[in-house]
């Protein structure tokens, strides 16, 4: 059975703007701090976040509070899908990557 371990870094980890991404078999995780946020993703899949379509996105305080909330959060998230979703080992024979639309640049030429 796959289960959600999220690694143990320190406060300066996250303050040297080091991102702490991983999986658990089709759920897969990134967190990095970005300014005075500390933001977290998630994702189900065997694509990178950037080939995924649907990435569910948190803010937190960039704090050791926030830290805790985004794994708390991230727990939810790995708790929310089925063990048979989780262990998948599918994805590449029944997925393919999303290419999100080219943004219009609004020049007209």
């Amino acid at each position: 059975m796959i289960h959600f371990n999220y690694p143990n870094y320190p406060m300066q980890w996250y303050k040297n703007k080091n991102p702490v991404s991983g999986n658990a078999g089709q759920f897969n995780y990134k967190v990095l701090r970005d300014g005075d946020e500390l933001a977290a993703w998630c994702w189900m899949g065997v694509w990178c976040m950037e080939k995924t379509k649907d990435v569910k996105e948190r803010r937190f305080a960039f704090d050791e509070e926030g830290v805790a909330q985004a794994i708390a959060w991230l727990k939810e998230e790995f708790e929310s899908h089925s063990r048979e979703e989780i262990e998948s080992k599918l994805g590449f024979f029944t997925t393919e990557p999303y290419t999100p639309p080219k943004e219009e640049s609004g020049e007209e030429q």
